[in-house]
C-alpha cells in the first residue's frame, strides 16, 4: 500500500512539473498574457511573443562559433580524416557548416582555399583560416627540395629542367655507388632506382637514396613531426615536442633488393607493422621508465636511447632542419602575406625525416593539412586530439566566441609585455628611440609592436605540448651574460620579439622555450 501511494505521489509531481513549466513557456492567449496564466499581466519573462523554449534554442545556436569545413566533399572523397577534427571543434562549443557561406569563424581547409579568389584579401580580422599562404614554398616537393641550400635535404633534382645539372653530380661523384629514388611531383609513386634505370625524360623528382637506413626491427622507418605555425611576419613557429609519428616498411629492409617497395619505401604502405613496432615500443617504456627513472617521454625515445643514440641529439637535429628551412624560405613566404591579414591564417604540417645508420636525419618532404586516420593509425588516436587541441589553443581559435574578437589585445593587458629589467629605460634622462638600446623601452614601442608582442604573449600562455622552435635550443644565446642577437634574415618585427624573449629568459626560464 506505501508503494502505491509514493508511485502515485511520483506522477502528481512529474504531471505538475510538466504543467508549470507549460504554463511559463506558452502564451495564455485568453487573459491576453504572453508570460503564461500563472504570472501577472506585463511581467514578460522573455520580452517577446514567442514561446521561452524556442528563443533560448535559438540563442544557443546563434551564440556559438561556426567552423567552415571547406570542400568537405572532396576532402572526404580523398581520404582526408575529418574525426579528430570535429571531436575538438564541437568540444569547443562550436557548430559546422558545409556550405560555401561566408558568415564563419574559423575555415578548416585540407586543400588550399587560396586559389581560387582573393581569400588572403577577404578575411575578415575575427575570422581565422586553417591554412597560411605561401606555405606551399615548403610543402611542394619540388619548392623545398630542389632549390639546394638546405643542409637537412638529400641532393634532389627537378627533372627534366635539371637534368643537366643532374648529370654534372654524378660525374663529380661517379666513385660513389648511389641510388637514386625517382619522385611524382604531385604526390605518391616512388620508386627506388640505379642510375641507369632513370627516366631523365620524365617529369619528375629525382633524390638520392638513403641506403644505409636506421632499421626499427629489421625494417626501414620514417620518423614525422608536427610543426605549427601561427604567424609569418613576425615568424612564430612551434613543434610538437618529443612525439614523433613512426611509419615503418610492411615488410623487412633488403640491402640488395630494391623492386619491392614494401621494403624500402614507408610511403603509402601498410601500416600495420609500425602498429606493432609501436606497442613494442611502448612495452619499451614502460620497462626502462622503472629501471632508469624516465620522466615524460615517448616510447621511441626511450628506445633510441636503449640502443645508444642520444636523443637530445635526435631532438636538435628537428629543431635546426625546421629552422634552416624557415630562414631559407621566410621571404618567398612573406611575399604572400597580407599585412593587415597576418593574424588570421594558421596551420599544421607533418615533416618525415629518415634516420640513417647513425640516425643523421635527412629531411624528405613537408606535408601540408597532413590526414590523421584512426583506420590507418589507431594507435595515435590520443596523441592526434592533442596535436590538434595544441593547434587551436595556441593559434586562438580554442577562445573564439561568437560575435567577440579573439585578438590578444582583449586578453593581455599593456603591462604585460612591458619590460622593467632595462635599466637604461629609466635611468637616462636622454633617450632616443632611434637608438638600438632603447627600442623596447615603453616609451618607445609602438602600438603595432605592443599587439604584438601580446600575441606572442597570449601564444606563450597558451601552449599545449608545444614549443617555440626559436629560441628553444638557443639558450647560450640569451643567458644572463650574453643578449647578443642570433643573427637571422627574418625581419625587424623578429629581431625585436627575440630581443623581447632574451629579457624575459634572463629573469624566468619558462621564457626560454
Amino acid at each position: 500500500m506505501i508503494m502505491v501511494w509514493m508511485l502515485r505521489w511520483m506522477i502528481l509531481v512529474q504531471v505538475l512539473s510538466v504543467t508549470f513549466l507549460l504554463c511559463l513557456t506558452y502564451p495564455d492567449k485568453q487573459n491576453g498574457n504572453h508570460c503564461g496564466p500563472m504570472c501577472s499581466k506585463g511581467e514578460y519573462i522573455t520580452g517577446h511573443h514567442t514561446p521561452l523554449s524556442t528563443d533560448l534554442v535559438r540563442g544557443i545556436v546563434n551564440s556559438r562559433p561556426v567552423v567552415n569545413f571547406y570542400r568537405l566533399i572532396t576532402s572526404l572523397k580523398r581520404g582526408y580524416s575529418l574525426t579528430h577534427a570535429l571531436n575538438i571543434f564541437h568540444m569547443l562549443g562550436f557548430v559546422h557548416q558545409e556550405s560555401h557561406r561566408t558568415q564563419w569563424d574559423v575555415l578548416w581547409a585540407h586543400e588550399s582555399p587560396f586559389i581560387s579568389g582573393n581569400l588572403t584579401n577577404k578575411v575578415h580580422h575575427n575570422q581565422k583560416v586553417s591554412q597560411v599562404p605561401g606555405m606551399q614554398q615548403i610543402t611542394h616537393k619540388a619548392k623545398l627540395t630542389t632549390q639546394g641550400g638546405l643542409k637537412y635535404v638529400p641532393k634532389s633534382f627537378l627533372i627534366p629542367q635539371q637534368k643537366l645539372n643532374f648529370l654534372e653530380e654524378v660525374k663529380k661523384n661517379k666513385h660513389k655507388n648511389r641510388l637514386w629514388m625517382q619522385k611524382n611531383i604531385e604526390h605518391r609513386g616512388n620508386q627506388v632506382k640505379k642510375l641507369q634505370e632513370l627516366d631523365l625524360n620524365k617529369e619528375s623528382i629525382i633524390q638520392e637514396y638513403i641506403s644505409n637506413p636506421y632499421l626499427a626491427q629489421g625494417r626501414k622507418m620514417s620518423l614525422g613531426i608536427y610543426v605549427i605555425v601561427t604567424s609569418v611576419d613576425p615568424l612564430r613557429v612551434y613543434i610538437v615536442d618529443t612525439k614523433y609519428v613512426i611509419r615503418c616498411t610492411s615488410k623487412l629492409y633488403d640491402p640488395e633488393d630494391f623492386t619491392d617497395p614494401r621494403t624500402c619505401i614507408t610511403d603509402g604502405v601498410d601500416q600495420s607493422n609500425a602498429a606493432n613496432f609501436r606497442l613494442e615500443l611502448e612495452k619499451g617504456k614502460d620497462q626502462i621508465t622503472v629501471k632508469y627513472k624516465y620522466k615524460e617521454d615517448t616510447g621511441s625515445n626511450v628506445v633510441f636511447a636503449r640502443e645508444g643514440y642520444d636523443t637530445y641529439w635526435i631532438q636538435s637535429q628537428l629543431y635546426d632542419a625546421v629552422r634552416d628551412v624557415f630562414e631559407q624560405k621566410w621571404s618567398s613566404i612573406k611575399h604572400y602575406i597580407n599585412p593587415t591579414r597576418r593574424d588570421s591564417f594558421f596551420c599544421i604540417t607533418r615533416w618525415d625525416f629518415v634516420p640513417d645508420e647513425d640516425f643523421n636525419l635527412h629531411l624528405l618532404e613537408a606535408n601540408m593539412s597532413p590526414n590523421m586516420p584512426d583506420a590507418e593509425h589507431p594507435f595515435y588516436v590520443s596523441f592526434f586530439t592533442s596535436t590538434l587541441y595544441s593547434l587551436l589553443r595556441i593559434s586562438g581559435v580554442g577562445d573564439i566566441r561568437k560575435n567577440n574578437s579573439t585578438r590578444p589585445s582583449y586578453i593581455i593587458r599593456d603591462s604585460d609585455v612591458m619590460l622593467n629589467s632595462i635599466p637604461s629605460c629609466y635611468n637616462s634622462s636622454n633617450i632616443s628611440c632611434n637608438n638600438e638600446e632603447y627600442l623596447l623601452c615603453p616609451q618607445c614601442m609602438t602600438k603595432s609592436q605592443i599587439e604584438m608582442l601580446k600575441a606572442l604573449v597570449f601564444e606563450h600562455l597558451n601552449r599545449h605540448g608545444v614549443k617555440r622552435v626559436f629560441h628553444t635550443q638557443r639558450m647560450d644565446d640569451f643567458s644572463s651574460n650574453n643578449t647578443q642577437r642570433v643573427n637571422t634574415n627574418l625581419g625587424s618585427s623578429f629581431d625585436l620579439y627575440h630581443d623581447w624573449l632574451s629579457h624575459k629568459c634572463q629573469l624566468d626560464m619558462y621564457w626560454c622555450y
